[in-house]
């Protein structure tokens, strides 16, 4: 029969409880699966970023013998930001394993381990919903408190950066101008690659996540509907459309939300794609004398038994995020009317 003993083996230590919580299979969210968001680990809680206000200018041609013209100062503005914590804990109690004993092939430690695994399984749902919220803000430029929403960092404020003045899509206008809808996009991709800068040297990839009003709209325009009316997706407009298009070099998709976030119903926000460098997230050591000084991962889980009365076995999942966009003024947002 097990005991609360067995905890105290290194089946159960902080590193291979976070390596069996990396095993833990999981259904990826939107953003999460996507691979949008580049993991870099850091060995404190506090990242300092640089901004540097770099500028490309034309040089006119000189006489011979005259002054040189002078290059701009470049301007640079450093800020010290603290990744956030977030964490959850479960309790397995003695009476839970009271019943487990050495049969068959299976240990009692094997089958203790089971139970472990199910109740991190049931952690890491809760945490990856989490990590879905901090990237969803992420493609805004912000980074907000779960708990009410509030926002803790805003990066156009923190480097003085203006936010691009929201799009009106005009997407319930029955008498719609020829072609307005694709200059309407191609617009946009041109204010995006006018800031972007020297991040992406090829075309544009631009994203939009919707709310379903902006979607079902945009998918019931004239234009996309005439686009897609000669091409093998036509079945799509005869049954229930999927939940991404493409049209006018953007890619539009539903975004479907839960857990009290996701983007309003006449909104959608758009931003770049398969850009080095743009979105970063970054992940903290755990605090843990194990984990002091080493390179942060993305998600910790340990273990803290009761030494008091022996009853029970807390079990801890801790993760130390900074997602941030590194130029936030490609960012952009439009709303449906």
């Amino acid at each position: 029969m097990a005991t609360m003993d067995i905890f105290e083996g290194d089946a159960f230590s902080i590193i291979e409880l976070t390596r069996a919580l990396e095993n833990i299979p999981y259904k990826p969210a939107t953003l999460s699966g996507s691979g949008l968001f580049g993991p870099r680990g850091v060995r404190s809680r506090t990242v300092v970023i640089e901004s540097r206000d770099g500028t490309l200018s034309l040089i006119p041609f000189s006489e011979r013998g005259s002054v040189y013209d002078q290059q701009t100062p470049e301007r640079r503005d450093v800020r010290a930001f603290v990744c956030r914590q977030f964490k959850k804990q479960d309790v397995i109690w003695a009476s839970e394993i009271q019943q487990v004993r050495d049969f068959g092939s299976e240990s009692a430690t094997q089958q203790v381990q089971a139970e472990v695994a199910r109740k991190l399984g049931r952690l890491r749902n809760d945490a990856e919903t989490t990590f879905e919220y901090h990237l969803f803000n992420g493609i805004q430029g912000l980074v907000k408190d779960p708990r009410d929403g509030a926002t803790v960092i805003n990066y156009f404020t923190e480097f003085g950066i203006a936010p691009a003045t929201e799009v009106d899509f005009d997407l319930d206008n029955a008498t719609p101008a020829s072609g307005a809808l694709r200059k309407r996009c191609q617009a946009l991709i041109e204010s995006v690659e006018d800031v972007m800068g020297g991040l992406a040297t090829g075309a544009i990839a631009l994203r939009a996540e919707c709310g379903s009003a902006f979607f079902a709209d945009l998918v019931a325009h004239k234009e996309v509907r005439e686009t897609y009316l000669n091409t093998a997706a036509a079945a799509d407009l005869r049954s229930r459309i999927a939940d991404e298009v493409s049209f006018g070099g953007i890619t539009f998709r539903r975004y479907r939300g839960g857990a009290g976030f996701g983007v309003a119903t006449d909104k959608a926000v758009f931003y770049p794609e398969a850009v080095d460098g743009l979105f970063e997230i970054y992940h903290a050591p755990a605090d843990t004398f194990e984990t002091v000084n080493t390179l942060g991962q993305p998600l910790y889980a340990r273990m803290i038994p009761d030494r008091d009365r022996d009853e029970w076995v807390r079990l801890e999942i801790e993760s130390n995020p900074l997602p941030i966009c590194t130029r936030p003024q490609v960012l952009r947002s439009a709303r449906r009317t």
